[in-house]
């Protein structure tokens, strides 16, 4: 069913996730597969890969998935006790089922993801969860220009957050958010602690953002300003810097 598998682990040294991974392993003896740490992997890890199975908690699915191009990714919660598991499909007592996946019984799910344009330059990463526009100590206010749907406006905030469904029930959530369908086609955008006084009176605090619609920012701080993909990765967003955000056409 599958030509080539990667195994993508946490470097959590705990019995039950150790455990968690030989039985894995045991399930994939005699297959084509290889093992990988979360934290040192690289692209070329994935070449030729059809089949990614993470073994941790959301951390290590987000940050294999943020790798994929077509590949199917199938999530495997080590320690249900300490990971909400949002992401992932399996908890380690259920490897078992993982027999079933390999004879190619199981149903594929399509995640929207969000797709990244800095300064005239799309991202080789997209993500899964969640954008951050802002500042990077998050006791700096966040200075920029947002524009969207033919209007632009200057805002002072605690930075804003650009999420597809499946992260709408994790920072957005807690930042005031309505969650929403981890599948629908569409991301959110929910600014957070909106400065409003007699010089800024923002506007565009939440709104939606369709399939062909873009959200853009233009960075108003001298330093300090970041762009972040689901808590990975970072970007410098420093004065005059320009970030467009849009639903990806290439969904996880």
């Amino acid at each position: 069913m599958f030509n080539k598998i990667l195994v993508v682990c946490n470097e959590k040294l705990s019995g039950k996730h150790l455990k968690t991974v030989e039985g894995v392993k045991a399930i994939l003896h005699g297959t084509n597969f290889s093992l990988a740490k979360s934290h040192h992997l690289k692209e070329d890890f994935f070449d030729g890969v059809d089949l990614v199975v993470t073994i941790g908690g959301d951390g290590t699915f987000i940050r294999a998935a943020s790798f994929l191009r077509d590949a199917l990714i199938l999530g495997i919660n080590s320690e249900p006790e300490y990971s909400e598991g949002a992401l992932t499909s399996i908890k380690e007592n259920e490897t078992d089922f993982l027999n079933e996946v390999l004879a190619g019984k199981f149903n594929i799910e399509k995640r929207t993801r969000i797709q990244i344009k800095l300064n005239g330059r799309i991202l080789d990463k997209q993500a899964l969860n969640e954008v951050y526009v802002g500042a990077a100590s998050q006791f700096h206010t966040s200075r920029y220009k947002i524009k969207f749907k033919g209007k632009e406006e200057e805002q002072r905030s605690s930075g804003a957050l650009i999420t597809t469904g499946s992260g709408s029930n994790a920072w957005y959530k807690s930042a005031g958010g309505k969650p929403f369908a981890k599948t629908e086609k569409k991301l959110a955008l929910i600014v957070r602690e909106p400065y409003s006084g007699r010089v800024f009176r923002p506007s565009i605090i939440k709104e939606e953002i369709m399939p062909g619609e873009k959200i853009i920012f233009e960075s108003n701080r001298e330093q300090g300003g970041i762009i972040s993909l689901d808590s990975n990765y970072s970007y410098d967003f420093n004065k005059g810097s320009i970030v467009e955000i849009e639903l990806s056409n290439k969904p996880l």
